[in-house]
């Protein structure tokens, strides 16, 4: 290749004459040889111009020659960057995902022991619906207790049918928000409504037990009327060591057996009450004749008088004024045709100048049997029904039972 430096350039301008185009001359020099070109002047411009294009292509190939290595070198850098920035990226969506599969892991861990917790409660607060239930029953000893609402619980807690399996199926999002905050609220509300049915169930426990203390306290002014013994439920040895209650509230199970205690009190209250007569033998019939001291309508002169007399029709019914056994029915002297029951614990009552008897001795009656027909047989002076209460074989004032019967009938 021939640098330019090399080159001698010399140049000739020709004229036009007879008729002839002039022409320049370029001569190049090299060494000692010397090369002459005739050229049109038109394309002097043109050569000109191919040499500077020439020699700016030179200076282009030599700057690429230059900086060849460093531009690649720039670019590769600046590849291997952003690969690193894109790698950097997928790492941490990565992590991320990672991270979002352990929390979905770890919150549905904490889920499922939530739903086994609350299945577990409400197990619980069903046997606690069915000891209410059964307190409830135990309670509604007769129809006006029975049609009572206080006595009646109804709230069961509804089925949790199974809520964890919501959460098995389709994967979660990245974040896994919608999903686990679905789970979680129905979870709270699950918790929620048992909280509502264990309140309820409470608030019963407290009512059926404030019914019972109030029920057994009437009772106890019953067999206060009447002066007899109110019946122990405490029966053999007793004894050890004085331990008091521990400061916490008790327990709904300590609370229900406290309650059932006292139902049962209650309950053989009631059944000791079944056989005390605390019923009138002529309902609506008034008392013509009391008891004690009184002038005998015979003699006319003052005598004791070991009953009631109580007016009533001729062949009207005679019933027991509670339940016992019949222990003797027959004619007895004065009293005519006289039945009596023997109700126990020393109780027992007499029915005296019946026209017709309908009972023979052995006879289990109960409260509201007929026993025989109003008469006037014996020492009477028209139809009646003489009717005495005797406790050891001693005659009581049949007013003080009946007395007590009023108490427990104000009580229903």
């Amino acid at each position: 290749m021939i640098a330019p430096s090399e080159l001698g350039v010399g140049m000739a301008v020709v004229g036009v004459s007879g008729g002839r185009i002039a022409t320049d001359r370029i001569t190049f020099d090299r060494g000692s040889k010397r090369t002459a070109v005739s050229l049109p002047r038109h394309g002097i411009l043109a050569a000109t111009i191919s040499l500077a294009l020439l020699g700016g292509w030179s200076l282009a190939a030599a700057a690429y020659m230059i900086f060849h290595d460093t531009v690649v070198a720039e670019l590769r850098h600046g590849a291997k960057a952003a690969a690193k920035g894109y790698e950097a990226q997928i790492a941490a969506l990565r992590d991320e995902l990672e991270r979002s599969r352990t929390r979905r892991i770890v919150e549905k861990a904490g889920v499922d022991e939530r739903i086994a917790e609350l299945g577990a409660r409400q197990a619980l607060l069903e046997q606690r619906h069915n000891r209410l239930s059964e307190l409830a029953d135990a309670g509604a000893t007769d129809g006006a207790a029975r049609r009572d609402p206080a006595f009646v619980y109804s709230v069961k807690p509804t089925p949790l049918d199974q809520p964890a399996a919501a959460l098995d199926g389709a994967e979660p999002s990245l974040s896994g928000e919608p999903r686990r905050e679905s789970a979680i609220t129905t979870a709270e509300k699950v918790a929620a409504a048992l909280d509502a049915v264990e309140s309820r169930q409470t608030q019963a426990l407290e009512e059926i037990a404030t019914r019972a203390d109030a029920r057994r306290r009437t009772l106890e002014r019953v067999y206060d009327a009447a002066r007899l013994p109110r019946p122990d439920a405490q029966t053999g040895g007793r004894g050890g060591p004085f331990e008091p209650l521990p400061a916490r509230a008790l327990s709904f199970d300590r609370r229900a057996d406290e309650v059932a205690a006292e139902r049962a009190a209650v309950a053989m209250f009631e059944r000791g009450l079944n056989r005390v007569p605390l019923r009138t033998p002529a309902p609506g019939s008034s008392i013509t004749s009391g008891f004690g001291a009184r002038v005998d309508p015979f003699l006319g002169r003052m005598a004791f008088h070991a009953g009631l007399d109580f007016e009533g029709d001729l062949g009207e019914a005679v019933k027991a004024t509670a339940a016992g056994r019949v222990a003797s029915a027959g004619w007895s002297g004065g009293y005519g045709n006289m039945v009596e029951i023997d109700h126990g614990g020393g109780l027992s009552t007499r029915f005296g100048h019946l026209s017709a008897i309908a009972v023979r001795e052995g006879d289990e009656v109960r409260i509201g049997s007929v026993l025989g027909r109003v008469g006037s047989t014996g020492r009477s002076t028209g139809p009646h029904i003489h009717y005495e209460t005797r406790v050891n074989g001693e005659a009581v004032d049949p007013l003080r039972f009946l007395n007590a019967g009023r108490i427990l009938a104000r009580a229903r």
